[in-house]
């Protein structure tokens, strides 16, 4: 119930403005609906942290895996969305395999995919520029999700490290011709 209320303030003060925020989170708690496998949360941030010696290991946090699925509405009319990304990574090894990914999901109301594509998959390094990515001209009636995956994998007599705190993350969208449609106002009001 309270992200329909949100999704709807979200909505309405889309219909105003000439750009809105879609999500944010510094993430000093799990975001509702989300799922997550290890990752930690403080204030601020989410993080990922293993040393691994011979184990292959990984965490993901997501939006849109497992039930429920959480996906945010781009509002009709948008021009443009940017996903802003403050975070640290670290991954290191000698052999084996450590790093981070990111991806965005997106779809329509009809569940239809439009895409699932990878905006940051890094490994073995240290990288603190802010992950930035723009949707150009997102059809009406886009929904988008996020997942967040660290790793670090070892064979026998190998080692592996991630340490990957994510600080915060805004999604935004942009655009003067953004408002909230009759319809859908009807279509929310008739959810209740």
């Amino acid at each position: 119930m309270k992200s329909i209320l949100f999704g709807i303030l979200v909505l309405f003060a889309c219909s105003s403005f000439a750009d809105c925020v879609i999500f944010e989170s510094i993430f000093d708690e799990l975001p509702s609906g989300w799922h997550n496998n290890r990752w930690t949360f403080n204030n601020p941030g989410a993080k990922a942290q293993h040393y691994s010696a011979g184990e292959n290991w990984d965490a993901d946090l997501s939006s849109y895996l497992g039930a429920p699925q959480v996906y945010y509405f781009v509002p009709d009319g948008a021009d443009s969305v940017v996903v802003h990304i403050v975070h640290v990574l670290s991954a290191a090894t000698d052999e084996g395999g450590a790093g981070g990914q990111f991806w965005i999901s997106s779809t329509t109301i009809g569940g239809g995919l439009i895409y699932d594509e990878y905006v940051f998959w890094y490994s073995s390094i240290t990288d603190s520029d802010p992950i930035v990515y723009s949707i150009i001209d997102p059809p009406d009636g886009t929904y988008i999700g996020f997942y967040f995956y660290a790793y670090a994998s070892a064979a026998s007599y190998e080692w592996a490290s991630v340490n990957w705190k994510i600080h915060s993350i805004v999604v935004t969208a942009y655009g003067s011709a953004m408002e909230l449609q009759s319809g859908t106002w009807a279509g929310i009001k008739s959810a209740f």
